[in-house]
């Protein structure tokens, strides 16, 4: 058992010096006094932990005694020692705070066991004490955790400091980047038209120095009018107030303010800690409604991003710590361009519902191909499309994954277009022109800071789009670059050189027929 302060209260001095040997032997530290005023004297500068008390003592009674010993040590534990207890007594001593009555004759054993004993009870009452002060914020840290929203959040924790302390005004106010002032953003007691008008600057007032320090400030205007803040309780009727800082894990947040009327009734420490807990709670509650809304925003922005480029290449520009604008830069790549062939023809005879519905079959289909091979879907064009290997992503190989894309997307589209044609015989003029280029092209973001496009330009685009434009469908034109540029070994045919429009030179080409292979 820890050593504890013991004050024996008795005017004979054997059973205060048996009672000091035999408890100062088992490690108490134990005081004497001889009567009821040395003994209220003594524990006017001592906090005791335990008195015992001799019922009948020089010039006042021994509960009298201990009643204004309580005054100044409000937790301490008593035992009354009587040489004829009654039952009327023991009711008596019960009630004014004693934890037990010895009866005399004592010996130095009986003190010990009924020392141990009351200070057990009493440590015990202190635990159930604690219990229920925690249990009811337990209770609201589990609120606290299954907040949703961060106007929630506001709301618990006003409801959390109303019903723990006394407060008839509350109001929390929270730093707004925007304007660098703190705004009051939930409030109680507190008229809404003037809680609108509030904004205070850092430094400024009681929460702007509470803001500004990290630090909490107590007022109680009766007793704290030498406090250098003390100035700032303009208002007559409020006799005391806390203003409490929510820090987070790397700034101050906000501050939170209770103020009280009732000139009775002081804030002490006590409330403070309490402030404390519950602010701390309302913190990390914050905190998790914005790392829940930050992920949520995050994965809508990675699904978003994932329509228009590969999982791959959105993971590497969202986690980025360049400059958007920044990304990219010039070097070899291989561009596919697909491009269905008499689809403006069939526009002329099907609805536009079923134009929809094509329409997004075959970018479906484009888009699961080309990133199944690792390509960056450049942008659909009405009944076209382009797409880029080898950056951002880096590919070894990027040649072969531009000509297995095309091969497996002509393969699917002769699939789609077969399934079409049982609903329109229209479907039987399309097919799909795919051409294939390669060379140094600028790839990255163009665009302002507002609105980008990823996109890659160079003169292999326009070579890739006049291949998939001039090629005959179901076939798959590539230029010399690729042919060299392929790992692997396919049936590829060597075409005449031609003359493109808009190039001034003719280019080598060679084709692939996409019935021809059978992928992997």
């Amino acid at each position: 058992m820890a050593s504890q302060k013991i004050l024996i209260v008795d005017d004979e001095a054997f059973i205060a010096d048996m009672s000091r040997m035999a408890l100062g032997d088992i490690g108490h530290d134990v005081s004497c006094a001889y009567s009821g005023e040395q003994a209220i004297e003594m524990a006017m500068s001592t906090q005791f932990d335990l008195a015992i008390v001799d019922a009948m003592l020089p010039g006042m009674s021994g509960i009298e005694t201990f009643e204004n010993i309580r005054q100044s040590n409000p937790g301490i534990v008593g035992i009354l020692v009587t040489g004829h207890a009654n039952m009327d007594m023991v009711i008596d001593a019960m009630n004014k705070g004693f934890n037990g009555v010895l009866e005399k004759p004592i010996e130095g054993t009986e003190i010990v066991k009924a020392v141990q004993e009351a200070l057990a009870i009493a440590r015990l009452r202190e635990e159930n004490t604690r219990l229920k002060t925690m249990l009811p914020l337990y209770k609201l840290g589990e609120k606290f955790v299954d907040a949703g929203t961060i106007a929630e959040v506001y709301e618990l924790l006003l409801e959390a400091v109303t019903l723990q302390i006394d407060v008839p005004a509350i109001s929390l106010m929270m730093f707004v980047e925007e304007d660098e002032r703190l705004h009051i953003v939930a409030s109680r007691g507190i008229d809404e038209s003037v809680a609108k008008q509030v904004a205070v600057k850092s430094g400024e007032k009681i929460a702007g120095w509470v803001y500004a320090h990290g630090e909490p400030v107590i007022l109680n205007k009766h007793s704290q009018e030498q406090s250098p803040l003390a100035h700032y309780l303009k208002r007559k009727e409020i006799s005391a107030s806390i203003s409490f800082p929510l820090t987070g894990r790397d700034k101050i947040l906000g501050v939170l303010n209770i103020s009280q009327t009732n000139r009775d009734v002081e804030y002490s420490q006590g409330d403070l800690e309490m402030l404390s807990v519950i602010c701390g709670q309302a913190v990390m509650a914050l905190e998790n409604v914005a790392s829940m809304q930050e992920r949520e925003q995050n994965a809508r922005t990675k699904a978003l991003f994932e329509q228009y480029v590969a999982p791959e290449v959105a993971e590497i520009l969202l986690n980025s710590d360049v400059d958007l604008m920044n990304i990219g830069g010039v070097r070899e790549l291989t561009v596919l361009f697909a491009d269905i062939r008499n689809f403006t023809l069939a526009v002329q005879h099907l609805s536009h519902k079923e134009l929809h519905l094509f329409l997004t079959s075959f970018f479906d289909i484009f888009s699961e191909v080309a990133f199944s091979w690792k390509g960056t879907l450049d942008k659909f064009m009405g009944d076209a499309a382009l797409v880029s290997f080898g950056a951002p992503i880096h590919l070894e190989d990027p040649s072969d994954a531009a000509l297995c894309t095309a091969i497996e997307l002509a393969q699917k589209f002769e699939q789609l277009r077969q399934e079409w044609l049982k609903k329109s015989d229209v479907f039987h003029q399309l097919g799909l022109g795919i051409g294939i280029s390669r060379g140094e092209l600028f790839h990255g973001n163009v665009g302002s800071s507002r609105r980008l496009d990823y996109t890659v330009i160079g003169t292999d685009v326009n070579i890739a789009q006049r291949l998939a434009s001039s090629t005959e469908s179901g076939l798959i034109l590539i230029t010399e670059n690729v042919q060299k540029d392929l790992k692997k070994t396919y049936p590829i045919q060597k075409e005449d050189a031609r003359q493109l429009r808009g190039l001034e030179c003719e280019i080598q080409l060679y084709s692939i027929t996409p019935g021809q292979v059978q992928l992997p």
